[in-house]
């Protein structure tokens, strides 16, 4: 039959040294070890699972018992938790032989990730001109089209890529890429300069 053990740990002061100091905890066969620090709001803890056997690691809250987060570390790995005060630890040993572990706290943020920026699709699509003049238009940073009567350029832009005409010397905005342009969209050069005309 598994027994629990429950650790109610308060603050310790190694927390807010330099020195990076290690607790170890020698979990006995088919055992279950409970750890908490109540007086903590937010810590992160750097455990090392030093036994020759898996280790059965997870998260819980602190009023309903249920399981935030389960894992397995594999021996000799180690593992950053991020632990809020509503939480507890739970160490399993599923095994019949003892389980070494050893656990640091941590300062700061327990990874830093690089913000990753959401990729900027590109749009390709046709601009026509169906009318019997040619248009000017401007494509900042793209290229400055001057599209002949009764023609078809293709364009490969980035959402967010504005689309002016260029009239008498004036930028108008006509078009703003966006995700309602579809891959292989023909677009009307004219009806977009009426439109912005006429607005």
């Amino acid at each position: 039959m598994k027994r629990n053990l429950l650790i109610i740990l308060f603050t310790p002061l190694l927390i807010f040294s330099q020195r990076i100091e290690t607790s170890k905890i020698l979990i006995p066969p088919k055992q279950i070890i409970l750890i908490s620090y109540p007086l903590l709001t937010n810590y992160n803890l750097k455990i090392w699972n030093k036994s020759k056997f898996d280790l059965t690691i997870s998260t819980h809250k602190q009023k309903t018992d249920s399981i935030i987060k389960k894992f397995t570390m594999e021996k000799g790995s180690s593992a950053l938790l991020s632990i809020s005060n509503e939480m507890y630890i739970q160490f399993q040993n599923k095994y019949l032989a003892n389980l070494k572990v050893e656990y640091s706290f941590q300062n700061g943020p327990s990874v830093k990730k690089n913000k990753i920026k959401p990729l900027t699709p590109q749009r390709a699509f046709y601009l026509e001109n169906n009318t019997a003049q040619r248009i000017p238009l401007k494509i900042p940073g793209v290229m400055n089209p001057n599209l002949s009567p009764f023609s078809r350029s293709g364009v490969d832009l980035k959402n967010g890529q504005k689309i002016y005409l260029d009239f008498n010397g004036k930028n108008i905005l006509i078009l703003n890429v966006t995700d309602s342009i579809k891959h292989g969209d023909r677009i009307d050069v004219g009806n977009l300069i009426n439109k912005a005309l006429n607005n």
